[in-house]
């Protein structure tokens, strides 16, 4: 029983990986944001607010310069900016998620890594690169 609970939670785990993996470069700018704040003495609640607030900018920047600009090459450059910081930590999570999965090999944990890297990089671009749904209410 014990051991559906475990792949049940690391399935939905992978799922929220894939879900949110566009949100990897806006998430590690609030981390270290909120991390510098708390350090410089604005407090927890400070740092919590400082960095949920940068995380937040940093996206709505990205998708306001991605969805209103005609230049290829822009939308190339803040894609490739979003899209790097989610293929690392998809290499990151499946990096460690093999070794605790049993593989001994190093060399097989890193093919799985860079395969895993790969998709959510793939998943990360489409995602970012799609048109937004259609409202219902239009």
């Amino acid at each position: 029983m014990v051991l559906v609970l475990v792949l049940a939670a690391v399935g939905f785990f992978c799922i929220l990986l894939f879900k949110f993996a566009i949100y990897a470069l806006p998430a590690a700018i609030g981390v270290s944001v909120g991390y510098w704040a708390v350090t410089t003495g604005a407090g927890v609640v400070g740092g919590t607010l400082a960095g949920i607030v940068a995380g937040v900018l940093v996206f709505v920047l990205g998708q306001v310069v991605f969805t209103s600009s005609r230049s290829v090459l822009v939308r190339s450059i803040v894609a490739a900016i979003f899209v790097i910081p989610a293929i690392w930590a998809g290499y990151s999570l499946i990096l460690q998620l093999s070794e605790m999965a049993g593989t001994s090999s190093p060399a097989w944990r890193h093919v799985f890594a860079v395969v895993g890297a790969a998709v959510i990089g793939w998943v990360s671009f489409t995602r970012l690169a799609s048109p937004p749904p259609e409202s219902s209410l239009s």
